[in-house]
């Protein structure tokens, strides 16, 4: 019988994936976290135990505790686990269980990792034998995150703040940027942070030695120092160096065509999904296609119909023409990329940001300030804190009165005060759009929630 698996945090995104597909190879599992909700209920009907808090007695039984990085090693639970002899490991190691049972296309980098990664499954669900897929987000084409494959294959995105990510040993590494990003500096937090940006580009070029082969984007200059003299190595972008180069852009308001020249030939490329930063992605996902010796013209089809990953340039909804829209973007320059897709539109662009993470403002706020800048209208709501302590001195006023000394039009909102607002003041040619990696996602669905609210009492009159 295999081993019974415990899930400290199995509400993530990341761990709650790792629990299915390991409920799927026969484990027995079961999993908690802080709170309920949606994940917890859909994991209980697949057969999976998800308490609500956390407890030693969900220890009963166990034989393996697994943790999330949000859960500090001094937690009682991981605490007890300890004493009674139960052996204790993280999230990215059991990822390497399944990489060493499966070859692994792994996707890392600051940005794009969850729509490169999301293209690439879509790929290889059309033309591989029964892949795995192990996402940050959700794709429609698997119905969430997971998917559970007997072929040889594995799908992966690999999370960068982890580590041990340096640890996975890949058949296919495939890196998109690399960016001050989940690094700590002076503050003592660990759980989600490398102390130095040399730390992160040591575990860096580290993931990418243990790979068979890498594919990194050309377009970073960091990247290609660190892995540019890398044996099996090769690059995709716009840059004139990469192998997989990508040429003569068309950007359109609701997707983009260009040509990537590949050491096999020139492909015309149609992507239903707007932004550069995604002309990037697809080219990463074409590049690792032929790496994996996927057949291109069929990828092209596939491609051309893939339609995001979840929170991704979300369309929620439509109201009164106005387009509301929600993104995962929270880091600088994610932020800028998904604005500069909003303005293209040639829409009035009305942003709600929620900053993420206390130190990663308290590091980035001039920045996040400057790069939401390009909307004609903020609304700002309170820092999501993922359960960092706050820090004396930081808040959203900074960024707020930084917007303001450059005459941008900016407001400070709750939850239920920007829906209200923006509901009252809804124009035709308006683009919604809400951005960070917390749940401001939230006052995307309430308006267009309500909106159907709305339109319902109408049609009863």
């Amino acid at each position: 019988m295999k081993p019974h698996l415990h899930f400290m945090g199995i509400g993530g995104v990341s761990m709650s994936g790792l629990a299915r597909w390991f409920k799927e190879d026969g484990y027995q599992v079961s999993g908690c976290d802080q709170r309920d909700g949606a994940v917890l209920t859909e994991l209980r009907l697949a057969g999976i135990d998800a308490h609500t808090g956390h407890h030693p007695e969900h220890l009963r039984g166990v034989d393996q505790l697994i943790s999330s990085m949000a859960i500090p090693d001094d937690h009682p639970e991981m605490a007890a686990a300890r004493r009674q002899g139960i052996p204790t490991r993280k999230r990215i190691e059991l990822l390497g269980d399944i990489f060493e049972l499966r070859q692994a296309i792994a996707v890392t980098g600051t940005h794009g990792k969850s729509t490169t990664s999301g293209m690439i499954a879509a790929l290889a669900l059309a033309v591989a034998d029964d892949p795995s897929v192990q996402l940050g987000a959700s794709l429609p084409a698997i119905g969430g995150n997971m998917r559970y494959g007997r072929g040889p294959q594995l799908i992966a995105e690999v999370d960068e703040s982890d580590p041990g990510f340096a640890e996975l040993a890949s058949t296919i590494a495939i890196l998109t940027n690399l960016e001050d990003d989940h690094i700590a500096g002076d503050y003592p937090e660990r759980r989600n942070y490398h102390a130095t940006l040399a730390d992160l580009e040591q575990a860096t070029r580290s993931f990418a030695r243990r790979a068979q082969a890498v594919l990194y984007c050309a377009d970073w200059p960091l990247l290609t120092q660190l892995l540019g003299d890398l044996e099996h190595t090769s690059s995709y972008g716009f840059s004139p160096d990469a192998t997989y180069r990508i040429h003569g852009l068309q950007l359109e308001a609701h997707g983009s065509r260009f040509y990537l020249h590949t050491p096999t030939g020139k492909y015309r490329v149609e992507l239903t999904i707007p932004g550069r930063h995604n002309v990037q992605n697809a080219a990463a996902a074409l590049a690792a296609a032929a790496l994996a010796g996927y057949p291109l013209e069929r990828c092209l089809e596939v491609l051309a119909r893939f339609s995001g990953v979840g929170r991704r340039w979300q369309l929620w909804g439509e109201i009164e023409n106005a387009l509301i829209i929600d993104d995962y973007a929270h880091h600088p320059t994610e932020v800028a990329a998904t604005l500069q897709t909003a303005k293209h539109t040639g829409r009035r662009v009305r942003a709600v940001l929620q900053p993420h993470r206390w130190i990663r403002t308290a590091r980035h706020w001039p920045a996040l300030a400057d790069s939401v800048a390009q909307a004609d209208e903020v609304l700002v709501l309170d820092i999501y804190s993922a359960g960092e302590q706050a820090i004396p001195g930081i808040s959203v006023d900074l960024i707020i009165e930084r917007l303001k000394a450059s005459g941008r039009q900016v407001s400070h909102h709750s939850h239920a005060s920007a829906t209200a607002y923006l509901a009252a003041t809804l124009q035709p040619n308006d683009l919604i759009i809400t951005l960070g990696a917390g749940d401001v996602w939230r006052v995307a669905a309430e308006l267009v929630q309500s909106n159907k609210g709305r339109s319902n009492d109408a049609s009863r009159r």
